[in-house]
């Protein structure tokens, strides 16, 4: 990677969510993952879990963020190993990976450490199924020298209490972002991101360039 690229990753970032807020971004959030036997490294089998506060809901969605909270959770994402295109970057493919958003009246989610622990995913899925679906083509890019990296997945939603809000648009998302290596104790990485409708050519472009930064 060359140097300054964690700059351009949040640049690239700052980009897509000026983009998403005209209307192009559906969901936005910010969270954290855990994968059997950490991360890295990720071996074939391994399952990685991933839950996050919703910080932005767009039409056609509605929600109430002054009396619920909205949360993710995402689980039964299997790793199919890790592939090393140059000495620097890892990109890893998963299978799988069901996604369900929550809405609670408790605003209560709390990662904690070392998960699955009291309060995860418990906290993340008790309210009710606001809308759920799958993910497909789940694919991490990472930067070993700069222990920072970018994701990306196909969603398609298929069940919850506010699905007939999309009308016949329940395909075609982008689940992507960015994220770093750390805290809180116990999980892996620090994610940032937003689901967004595709075809659209500003974001298809900025997570296009997002990706090349891990291949280089």
């Amino acid at each position: 990677m060359k140097y300054g690229a964690i700059t351009l990753l949040v640049g690239l970032l700052s980009l897509t969510l000026l983009a998403g807020a005209h209307a192009a971004s559906l969901i936005d959030y910010v969270g954290f993952s855990y994968e059997r036997n950490g991360f890295p490294p990720s071996d074939v089998g391994d399952d990685l879990s991933f839950v996050a506060i919703v910080d932005g809901l767009s039409a056609p969605l509605f929600w109430d963020p002054a009396n619920y909270e909205y949360t993710i959770h995402i689980a039964s994402l299997i790793s199919q190993g890790e592939d090393h295109p140059d000495p620097d970057n890892i990109v890893v493919h998963y299978s799988g990976g069901l996604f369900d958003l929550y809405e609670d009246s408790q605003v209560n989610s709390d990662p904690g450490f070392n998960p699955p622990n009291d309060t995860v995913p418990s906290t993340y899925i008790d309210g009710s199924l606001y809308l759920g679906g799958n993910l497909s083509q789940f694919v991490i890019f990472y930067n070993t020298q700069y222990q920072s990296g970018a994701f990306e997945a196909d969603v398609n939603f298929t069940h919850g209490s506010d699905l007939l809000d999309l009308g016949n648009q329940t395909t075609g998302y982008t689940f992507g972002g960015v994220f770093l290596f750390g805290t809180p104790e116990g999980y892996d990485l620090q994610w940032d991101g937003q689901i967004l409708l595709d075809p659209v050519a500003v974001e298809a472009s900025t997570w296009g360039a997002v990706k090349n930064q891990y291949l280089r």
